[in-house]
């Protein structure tokens, strides 16, 4: 089945000043929100309260948390706090009829919030809003290519969403979340030689993929010393990140540096051919930027 993460949702307690770190530190541009004409219930947006980057509502959404979404919306699940990634399929009904024959709790908020997005969202088993969304026109931008995993989408600044990390106490307990139920088939892991992480990469209750050539979906076991056994100041295992891949990496650590900003620079540790740094958002989300090499 073609798939692909069509935007990960940050919270952020202060969105003007997280958007001014994705802007002006990592290097990525401002994009524009498009609602449908229906708009979202009576729980409307603003710049205070949300900012976007990427195109046709794809890429980073930065978001306040507004405790009432969900009972202002028609909701069960409420997709502004907390933060979450969505994934896009190419039949949303499908995902749903399997969830809720399986007993999870389903909110289809219809085409609510993007315009021409169907949208989705349920809990995976450790409790994680995940949404599963379609396009149901062509004003929100292609379907998934048949078979493609998640394939490269470069955005404007030359970025895009490499993948996201999910941790998951019982890793394969997701892994049939997503390939049962969202229909996703699970790839493999390409760890560099000699890697450092080699051993943990390599068992299956602590990592999982769903992707190609490492993009995609991580699906890991928190490990609370993982960060001390590899020098790190920041342990990517524990509260889940998600990854953005840039052209210049060298070029986002010297604007982190000159902010002040603490980073981790892993290098080509993990994941073959891949260079990886991690740093703090200002809402003390943790974000991977990466780089080809």
């Amino acid at each position: 089945m073609g798939w692909f993460i069509h935007h990960v949702n940050v919270q952020a307690y202060d969105v003007k000043e997280s958007a001014a770190f994705y802007r002006d530190v990592i290097g990525m541009r401002d994009g524009v929100w498009v609602y449908p004409d229906s708009g979202v219930g009576d729980v409307g947006h603003n710049p205070d309260s949300i900012a976007a980057f990427g195109s046709l509502n794809r890429g980073l959404h930065v978001v306040r948390a507004i405790p009432d979404f969900p009972e202002k919306n028609g909701l069960k699940h409420n997709p502004t706090i907390g933060g979450h990634f969505a994934v896009t399929v190419p039949d949303v009904d499908a995902v749903k009829a399997r969830l809720e024959g399986a007993g999870y709790a389903v909110s289809d908020a219809g085409m609510y919030a993007m315009a021409g997005m169907r949208q989705i969202y349920a809990y995976d088993p450790f409790q994680h809003v995940i949404e599963i969304n379609q396009a149901v026109d062509g004003s929100a931008g292609p379907a998934p290519a048949p078979g493609e995993a998640h394939g490269v989408r470069i955005e404007e600044g030359g970025w895009s969403i490499h993948h996201v990390n999910l941790p998951a106490h019982r890793v394969q307990a997701t892994v049939a979340f997503f390939r049962d139920l969202v229909g996703l088939e699970e790839g493999r892991w390409q760890a560099p030689d000699g890697s450092p992480v080699a051993d943990f990469v390599a068992d299956a209750d602590n990592l999982a993929l769903f992707g190609d050539e490492n993009r995609g979906i991580h699906v890991v076991k928190p490990s609370a010393d993982f960060a001390k056994r590899n020098g790190f100041d920041h342990n990517p295992t524990v509260g889940g990140h998600f990854a953005i891949n840039v052209a210049d990496l060298d070029a986002v650590a010297a604007r982190m540096q000159a902010a002040g900003i603490l980073y981790t620079d892993a290098g080509p540790y993990a994941m073959a051919g891949l260079r990886q740094l991690y740093a703090y958002d200002p809402s003390m989300n943790l974000v991977e930027v990466n780089q080809n090499v």
